[in-house]
């Protein structure tokens, strides 16, 4: 009966999707249609189970007359069960209410909405904090474009989710009436649970929002407040301001006006800034499947302990929590690695400048190798700085989103499983790569004690030399040390993806070749203060460059 009753939803569910998907125009379209589609099912099913109780109350008048004839072979409770389970698919949406109600209580629906803006405001939010795109720059042909486009197409699929959660359960709903009925004919072969299983599942499928908030505050908890947004915690985190040149980098550059490297860079992560919330939204719709997913294994599990696992169910409730709570396990693990005098680090300058006589504008004269090198580190420094730091916050975002979904696999998978070494790997390193620049300071204050580095470059020794080839001297140790930085940053972040590959368990990666990048680069972007040791420890101080304030 139940696969029966199961083909029949589903076989009109998608014929009537298909005599609309030729209109759709987009995932959102195709989604509405589902919904639009199937908003006549629950009256169909409604109709059958009239019918269907209509036929179990003949033949409960029948099994009446039997039990009256031979009162051994039909006993009492035969007809007595039918004539109830046609009062109850008479009565269908009495059940429904009592089910909801004992997952749900009673009173209002519960108004779940962990994401606290919808799609579009959050996307004004954020382009109002990057201060340079209006609402109509995304609709130009970016990468940007491209996410609203989908986050705009996929908007329903909250209501398609809600939609077949409801449906699976109107149709559990009648299957457990029937579970009932074989339970009372036969309660060797059908124990009780099978029906009390399907009771309570279909109650908590017609109580989704009830479910989702219950996952989501699982995790969440009542705290953190503002910082349960992904804009605010970007906005918190610094991005566009960098520690390596001291200013606010990017913010004046519009799109379509670049003529530099810098502006390339910086109109690359402008027109690619939406990312943050689009991860955050893939999330949300991810939390969803996986609280109605999670429901049906729990489901699965009392009627076949044996061939489904508990776990299997928990774990995928607990990921869809984790999913809605992106924002939140965010701030929790940066937390966790940066204090907060460290992560204040990301707005206080890091360094002691550049005995360089390049400025802005140099491109329009530079007339020589040393004002060339200058103006190209110059123009890329600080750019190319709060690319990596955007770069770096997307990578421990997604890696951060890999460790939930790891959640719901089994043990069997080994590193990447649940509670294997590449899955703890994975949330370690997404945490650090969410402040790599501020652990990176970290690093280097480790090793040379001070809180900035030194990159104000001095000759000690001049004798002989002209003022102008002084100064070509400071530009081009300048431009090196800016050169030397930015690749520092890189191959910090790479050791990073390398430690992660070490606990993944990939042949190809070692832990002495991430702790190569990693200590590395921490001297790269040190190159003066090291400098200043290497020159200390031969003695030539007299002789060389010295690095200060």
């Amino acid at each position: 009966m139940k696969k029966s009753l199961y083909s029949l939803i589903f076989g009109v569910f998608f014929v009537l999707l298909f005599s609309k998907l030729g209109y759709a125009q987009t995932v959102d379209d195709v989604g509405q249609n589902i919904v639009d589609s199937a908003a006549s099912l629950p009256g169909l099913l409604a109709a059958l189970c009239y019918l269907g109780g209509l036929i179990v109350a003949v033949i409960a008048i029948f099994k009446t007359v039997d039990h009256v004839n031979s009162p051994t072979q039909t006993p009492l409770s035969v007809p007595v069960i039918r004539y109830l389970l046609a009062g109850a698919l008479f009565g269908l949406p009495i059940i429904f209410e009592a089910a909801w109600v004992t997952i749900n209580g009673p009173g209002a629906e519960t108004d779940f909405d962990p994401i606290s803006n919808d799609n579009a405001h959050t996307f004004i939010t954020f382009w109002a904090f990057l201060g340079t795109m209006t609402l109509t720059t995304w609709v130009g042909i970016t990468f940007n474009s491209i996410l609203g486009q989908i986050m705009a197409s996929v908007e329903g699929m909250p209501g398609l989710v809600a939609a077949v959660g409801y449906l699976l359960g109107i149709v559990i709903s009648v299957s457990a009436l029937y579970k009932t009925r074989d339970h009372v004919e036969d309660p060797s072969r059908v124990p009780l649970k099978d029906a009390v299983i399907r009771y309570l599942t279909a109650g908590a499928l017609f109580a989704m929002p009830t479910v989702f908030d219950a996952m989501y505050t699982t995790i969440f908890g009542t705290g953190m407040g503002f910082l349960g947004t992904i804009t605010a915690i970007f906005a918190g985190t610094g991005f566009l301001y960098s520690t390596e040149t001291s200013n606010f980098e990017c913010l004046g550059i519009f799109l379509g006006l670049g003529d530099t490297l810098g502006a390339v860079i910086c109109n690359s992560l402008l027109t690619s800034s939406a990312m943050p919330v689009f991860l955050n939204s893939i999330s949300y719709l991810m939390g969803l499947v996986l609280g109605v997913w999670g429901v049906l294994k729990i489901r699965d599990h009392v009627i076949e302990p044996s061939r489904t696992a508990v776990s299997e169910g928990v774990m995928r409730l607990l990921a869809g929590g984790c999913f809605f709570s992106l924002p939140y396990l965010i701030t929790v693990l940066q937390s966790s690695f940066l204090t907060p005098i460290l992560m204040g680090v990301t707005m206080f300058t890091t360094n002691t400048g550049f005995n360089s006589t390049i400025g802005p504008g140099c491109g329009l004269g530079a007339n020589s190798l040393d004002e060339a090198m200058g103006c190209f580190m110059l123009d890329i420094m600080g750019p190319a700085h709060v690319a990596l730091n955007f770069f770096s916050f997307m990578a421990g975002t997604i890696f951060i989103m890999i460790g939930i979904s790891r959640l719901i696999k089994s043990s069997q998978e080994g590193a990447r499983g649940p509670g294997g070494i590449g899955t703890f790997g994975t949330f370690v390193i997404g945490g650090m790569l969410l402040s790599a620049s501020t652990l990176l300071r970290a690093f280097s204050s480790s090793m040379f004690v001070s809180p900035v580095t030194y990159t104000w470059a001095t000759l000690q020794f001049t004798g002989g030399m002209a003022p102008a080839e002084i100064e070509a001297i400071h530009n081009v140790i300048s431009a090196v040390l800016q050169f030397l930085i930015v690749l520092g940053m890189i191959s910090f972040v790479r050791g990073l993806f390398i430690m992660r590959d070490v606990a993944e368990g990939k042949g190809n990666a070692s832990t002495m070749a991430g702790m190569t990048h990693l200590i590395g680069g921490a001297l790269a972007v040190n190159m003066g203060p090291l400098l200043n040791s290497i020159q200390e420890t031969l003695g030539i101080t007299a002789f060389g460059v010295s690095f200060g304030l």
